[in-house]
């Protein structure tokens, strides 16, 4: 890794730490999710040992199976309950009291749970039964556990806005840089965790899957790479992820033409044959966006797109560093479908024109975010600071204002990626729900002017 990658992100942590010392830690965490945990849980993200509630100490040996049908959330788990080994399945819930409010305790499919996790304590009192009124372990996973995986820091932490107009523009380039720094090593220390638990192979199918997501359907886009692994796709790819999703149905509407009717059919075909293992079960059905989005960006067209890279995959993974950056461009945005090159959703009437099913942002998106990030070499750095995006969010102008002010000097630099993904850091650490123009922030920046 670059060492002044490494001393920037650094610095960046010692001015958390400055500002943050002593701050109590009096506001309640907002609680994720289920899925949300479910999916840490399945990506190797929260802690795999622990004090049990009254059965000693807990170690996971094997994380169990991510359950596509009704019952507990993960099956053929492995754990070490104080020396002594035993296998079943694992439950997860936010609140202890879940169990007995998803009727889990008189449901026979949940007598073989070996282990409950809940993210707040359990009351007094309480422990989990199942069916056969056995006890149930139960591990209680505090806030310090699953925070870090927030899109957020700690929600005690103090939050402010306040234009830092008075520092010149290297002080402030070396802070952006400084934030970005910081950011990426966040980023990779999850990919590195997610890489060992599942493969690398996994964890990029995953980051390419979220970066297709865009903003609105990234955590859909996540979990469905989860729940249709790279290495259990084989030709199958559309088949198994658009059926996985949830988008297949036996009979097309009467306004799909004939084209969509005749791809329908051989996909479905092909889903019928593989439904049984792939399938979501009620209630686990992946959390897609409703919310209005471009044509071109509808979640069958990306979960498309995924499944043609899925097919390209022994030919992209070895492009994902810096030195394959152009060579991945070309290869990604070129990427064509038949069908999918004309066609919003499996129903929708033909474009007008054909339109490229993954465009040269995502792929920049994805540079920008994982390659560059993931790369450590000291050229990968170089690329990461050479990139420019072809706008700037009204989010980043809004965090640039609110903290430089109405900087001439500083908008050009609003373009490259560096410095957004730098503002939406500082944001996240220290403005992300309150405007408090009595910041702690700013007045510690004095060493960023030197």
């Amino acid at each position: 890794m670059n060492p002044d990658r490494r001393q920037l992100a650094a610095q960046y942590r010692e001015l958390l730490a400055e500002i943050y010392q002593g701050c109590a830690d009096t506001a309640a965490p907002q609680m994720p999710p289920e899925m949300q945990i479910q999916s840490w849980w399945a990506a190797g993200l929260l802690p795999d040992n622990g004090e049990t509630q009254r059965h000693g100490h807990i170690r996971i040996l094997e994380r169990g199976r991510w359950n596509r049908l009704p019952g507990p959330d993960f099956t053929h788990a492995e754990i070490e309950l104080n020396g002594k080994r035993l296998r079943g399945d694992i439950e997860i819930d936010p609140r202890a009291q879940d169990w007995e409010a998803h009727g889990h305790g008189a449901n026979p499919a949940f007598d073989n749970v070996v282990l409950h996790i809940v993210l707040t304590p359990p009351p007094a009192g309480w422990y989990t039964r199942n069916s056969q009124h056995h006890e149930i372990p139960v591990l209680y996973l505090p806030p310090e556990a699953w925070q870090s995986t927030e899109k957020r820091a700690d929600d005690s932490l103090p939050r402010c806005r306040k234009p830092l107009s008075e520092l010149n523009s290297a002080a402030i380039i070396r802070l952006l840089k400084a934030a970005a720094a910081y950011r990426q090593e966040q980023k990779r220390t999850r990919f590195h965790q997610r890489a060992k638990a599942a493969g690398e192979s996994q964890a990029w199918y995953e980051a390419w899957a979220s970066t297709l997501g865009y903003s609105a359907n990234k955590d859909a886009m996540h979990i469905l790479a989860m729940r249709a692994p790279i290495a259990e796709l084989g030709r199958q790819a559309e088949a198994i992820l658009l059926g996985t999703a949830g988008f297949l149905i036996p009979v097309l509407p009467e306004r799909a033409g004939e084209q969509a009717r005749n791809y329908h059919r051989g996909v479905w075909d092909a889903w019928w044959l593989l439904r049984e293992q792939f399938e979501l079960a009620e209630g686990r059905e992946l959390p897609w966006s409703k919310a209005p989005a471009r044509p071109l960006n509808h979640p069958q067209r990306r979960v498309a797109a995924l499944a043609a890279s899925a097919n390209k995959w022994n030919r992209i993974l070895p492009l994902l560093n810096a030195p394959g950056a152009q060579e991945l461009r070309q290869l990604l945005t070129s990427i064509s479908h038949p069908f999918w090159d004309t066609h919003y959703t499996l129903a929708s009437a033909p474009m007008s024109k054909r339109a490229a099913l993954i465009g040269e942002q995502r792929v920049n998106d994805f540079l920008i975010n994982h390659v560059y990030v993931y790369d450590e070499s000291p050229a990968a750095w170089e690329s990461y600071l050479a990139c420019r995006n072809a706008s700037t969010p009204q989010e980043i102008r809004r965090t640039a204002a609110l903290l430089f002010g109405d900087r001439a000097d500083l908008a050009p630099a609003l373009r490259l990626a560096y410095v957004q993904q730098a503002l939406l850091q500082i944001d996240a650490d220290f403005c992300a729900c309150n405007i408090c123009l009595d910041c702690a922030f700013p007045e510690q920046l004095g060493q960023w002017a030197h």
